[in-house]
């Protein structure tokens, strides 16, 4: 190899290297570089923005998922209160029947004031606000009431409500709870006893 080569190899060498050395230089100075303002406050920015999403959609999760809850608690309670409706209805159909027989014995002997016993004994229950005893006429035979005793069966309660030929519970007549209970003679309705209950007041669960 000449001497002419040798220093243009040389040169070449030389060249690359210091190519390299500056690459090198320039990235070593980069953790000592000042880095302008706006970019931290846009790094900061950024960052309030990843939060504030964040909590935006933990936030929508939540409320999702207490709404959820509160329409499973609604059915919940719902589904509850429709069972227990029914026990009542059965509880209380059941009872309007052996009631219904007992007032049929002693009304077709005429036995007015064994029927009258028989209603202040069951005014006396729990809830129970009166007990009345009407005529197919709708003439008042019998009330727990003394107050109405002049007064005539159809002006208690409306004809809806003494036509009807089977054991109904009306849950809210002018505020309060009927049970209507039909006495049937041999061929025909002879009479019809209702008792008033008072309204339960609505009772709400509470979920913690």
């Amino acid at each position: 190899m000449t001497e002419h080569n040798k220093q243009t190899e040389q040169s070449k060498a030389t060249t690359l290297f210091a190519l390299l050395s500056a690459k090198f230089d320039t990235l070593a100075k980069i953790p000592h570089m000042q880095i302008p303002a706006w970019y931290g406050l846009a790094f900061l920015g950024i960052i309030v923005v990843i939060f504030a999403w964040k909590q935006i959609a933990v936030g929508k999760v939540e409320s999702d998922m207490a709404k959820k809850l509160d329409n499973e608690r609604a059915v919940i309670t719902q589904q509850a209160r429709e069972y227990a409706d029914k026990q009542y209805i059965k509880e209380e159909e059941r009872f309007g029947q052996v009631l219904s027989w007992a007032v049929r014995g002693e009304l077709i002997r005429n036995n007015i004031d064994q029927i009258d016993q028989y209603l202040s004994e069951i005014v006396k229950m729990k809830d129970t606000e009166r007990v009345v005893l009407i005529g197919d006429d709708g003439q008042l035979l019998v009330s727990t009431d003394k107050r109405l005793e002049e007064t005539k069966g159809i002006e208690i309660f409306p004809k809806e409500i003494l036509n009807l030929q089977k054991i109904t519970v009306k849950s809210d007549v002018d505020g309060k709870k009927l049970l209507v209970v039909p006495v049937m003679g041999l061929n025909k309705k002879i009479a019809t006893v209702v008792v008033s209950y008072k309204l339960a007041k609505l009772e709400f669960i509470s979920w913690q």
